[in-house]
Parts: C-alpha cells; sequence; structure tokens
C-alpha cells in the first residue's frame, strides 16, 4: 500500500525534526529483532542501520541483549531456539527453526560446537577447518589450521601415519574470545607436536592470521588437569579442571599472558556463564539438586554466591533481563524442555517443545544476536538462502 501524501509529510517532518545523531541515537535502543521492521521506516533509517559501525554500536549498547540457543543434531542440522521468547505469557510451546549450516559438503560433514562471543558462533567442520559464524545475518568464514596439523602429525613410519592430528581430540585447550585493544575476534589453541614440546597458538580471525606464542605457556601445567574447552569473560579465555576445581586457568587476550584465580572445592562442575559472570554448576551434591555457583563479580573471591534448582539434571543457559535463570532439563530426568526459575529456585515456567524432544545426540550454545558481519580484511561471504 503506498503512503499517503499526508503519511509523507508526516515522515518527512519527523526527519527533518530531529538530526541524524539523534536518530542513530533512538535506533541503538530498538532491540535487534524489531530493526527489520524499523528499516524500511525511511532512506535515513535503513543507511543508519546499514552502517558496520551502528552494528557494533547496537551489540556493545544493548540494555538487554537478544539470547538465542543454537542447537546441534547429530553433528550436521542446526536448529535455533529463541529464548527471550520463551517469557512471553501466552507461550506454552517452543518451536525449534531449522537453520543451514555454512560450507555444507554432499555428503553432509560433521560439525562440532566450539563456543560464542559476541554474537558469533565458532564451529569445527571436517576436515581441517574452524568456521566463524553469525547464525542471525548468516554470515560467515572459514578458517583453515593446517599449518597445526603438520606441525603435530607424526612422521610416516613402515608407511602408517604413527598419529594423525584430530582438533577435537588433540587440543590440549582452545577458546574463542575478543580482544577489545585489537578490535579482533581470537582463537587460541594449545597441542602437542610431533617435536614433543607443547605449542600455543592464536589466530587473528579479521585476517586470519595465525602467531606462535609458545613462550607464554606456563612451565608447570599438567594438561590431564584441565578440560579442553574455555569461555570467554572480561577479555580473557577460562578453563576449569576436570576433577575437583580449585583453580580456574587464565590466558588474558590483550595482554597475553596466563595466570589462575581461586575457584571452587567442588567435584566435577562445569563452567558456564551467565550473565556475563563466571559460574559453576554441578550434580550430585543433594538429591534432585542442580547446585549454581556464580562469581558476581570478576575476581573477587568473596562474591561467589551459590542457587539451588529442584532439578536432578539443570543446565543453565542464561539469565533474563530480570535476573531469573533459564535452562534445559534432559528427558531422562523426568519432562524435557526448557524450564525458567527464580533465584530462589522456585519455579517461574515450563516450556516444552512444541514437536516432541530432539534426539540426545544434541549438543548446544547460547549466543546473542547481533547484526555484525563477520570480521575480515580480505572477504566477507554471505550466503543467499537455501543455498
Amino acid at each position: 500500500m503506498k503512503q499517503s501524501s499526508m503519511e509523507k509529510k508526516k515522515l518527512k517532518s519527523f526527519n527533518d525534526l530531529l538530526p541524524p545523531e539523534l536518530i542513530r541515537a533512538i535506533l541503538l535502543r530498538v532491540p535487534i529483532k524489531h530493526l527489520a521492521c524499523v528499516r524500511c521506516v525511511s532512506k535515513l533509517w535503513n543507511t543508519l542501520i546499514s552502517d558496520p559501525n551502528f552494528a557494533k554500536s547496537h551489540l556493545d549498547l544493548s540494555l538487554s541483549p537478544s539470547h538465542t540457543c543454537l542447537f546441534l543434531q547429530d553433528n550436521s542440522h542446526a536448529y535455533s531456539v529463541d529464548l527471550d521468547a520463551l517469557l512471553q505469557d501466552d507461550n506454552d510451546g517452543v518451536d525449534a527453526i531449522a537453520l543451514s549450516l555454512p560450507f555444507m559438503k554432499k555428503p553432509s560433514s560433521d560439525f562440532h560446537l566450539l563456543g560464542s562471543c559476541r554474537g558469533f558462533v565458532l564451529l569445527h567442520r571436517e576436515p581441517q577447518f574452524l568456521i566463524l559464524w553469525n547464525p542471525f545475518t548468516d554470515s560467515s568464514k572459514r578458517i583453515s589450521y593446517s599449518h597445526m596439523v603438520y606441525a603435530a602429525t607424526r612422521d610416516i613410519v613402515y608407511n602408517r601415519l604413527v598419529k594423525v592430528f584430530c582438533f577435537l581430540h588433540d587440543a590440549l585447550l582452545y577458546g574463542f574470545g575478543y580482544d577489545a585493544s585489537q578490535d579482533d575476534y581470537v582463537v587460541v589453541v594449545a597441542y602437542k607436536g610431533k617435536d614433543d614440546e607443547f605449542h600455543f597458538d592464536l589466530c587473528y580471525l579479521r585476517s586470519n592470521s595465525w602467531i606462535s606464542l609458545d613462550a607464554a605457556l606456563p612451565k608447570s601445567l599438567y594438561w590431564d588437569d584441565w578440560k579442553p574447552k574455555g569461555l570467554f569473560c572480561n577479555g580473557a579465555i577460562h578453563w576449569s579442571t576436570h576433577e575437583y576445581c580449585v583453580d580456574i586457568l587464565i590466558f588474558d587476550l590483550k595482554e597475553r599472558s596466563f595466570s589462575t584465580i581461586p575457584g571452587q572445592h567442588l567435584f566435577k562442575p562445569r563452567l558456564v556463564l551467565l550473565g556475563g559472570c563466571l559460574a559453576f554448576y554441578l550434580y550430585g551434591v543433594k538429591e534432585n539438586i542442580t547446585e549454581i555457583w556464580v562469581m558476581k563479580e570478576y575476581k573477587v573471591q568473596s562474591s561467589w554466591t551459590v542457587y539451588e534448582i529442584p532439578l536432578g539434571s539443570f543446565k543453565p543457559l542464561c539469565l533474563s533481563a530480570n535476573g531469573d535463570i533459564i535452562g534445559r532439563c534432559y528427558p531422562w530426568e523426568g519432562e524435557g524442555g526448557f524450564y525458567i526459575y527464580n533465584v530462589r529456585g522456585e519455579l517461574l515456567k515450563h516450556v516444552q517443545y512444541l514437536y516432541g524432544e530432539p534426539s540426545n545426540h544434541i549438543r548446544s550454545v547460547v549466543h546473542v544476536d547481533c547484526l555484525m558481519a563477520v570480521p575480515s580484511n580480505i572477504k566477507k561471504k554471505k550466503r543467499k538462502k537455501g543455498m
């Protein structure tokens, strides 16, 4: 339907009344899921929203970022669930939306979720690629780690490969984060080379450039103690231990240095981010209870706070804008789906899947929605829908 002359006059007068700087400041406060509609209001608004600097500022200034849970089923099928939609009063069921994975091959390649950071998800795709992907804008790029394969794969002996480097099994530590000082996303990997030495490599994703930081590795690090997957928080990657978590290992991306901070003496805890804070969750301390320990102030030992959720296998995913805990319960523990609890452990809502619980062979990662395209100094790739 065409706009009437009166509507056009009102629109023109609105754009003339407010300077572009103020309109931009207002648009930065609009929730991301409404920006697609708002950008159709006028050419000026579309130009402002399409600016790459707007996308970064919108993410940085967002008071309540939109959270999405990305599921990977059978290593080849991706689905997403809008976690914020679970909070709506009329939402008693949730539908998982199918997504097309980037750089999919035929026959299907095996994909693995490695982490998320500031709107982007890091994937691993067989045989030797990492993929940076923004599920919201569907932009993506590949990162090769072939140099690592060469450095860690043993020589051929009697016509047989003694050891072929496999990222998922041979990476001793890995993590995905953001270096604000460089305005760039970073992947870090520690591994053992065929020279029997330990190596630590860092990749800046804007240029796809790998650098060696072997000298940064602590000399007395017991590799078997640490879980390989790290989480990004406060400018650093964090790793927890397999058994009792006495310490948390930290790699500061700006300073390029390792350190540790005291953890909690908890048995087999899982590390997670809740509301931008480091947290542990663990099962079995009390029957049918999941304990969640949150470090409310970064590196402040006295700020650890414990919450008890009355479910035996509750996986916390994120916090709502009101500070309530959104998580999943596995179907073998009773009713599956998503649960929302307040910090007192009171159930606020239970939302089930509309079309049945997904397969048990599923992994998930929570990411915030953002408008940014993948960082690149070389080329950008945006796939067409359906390709």
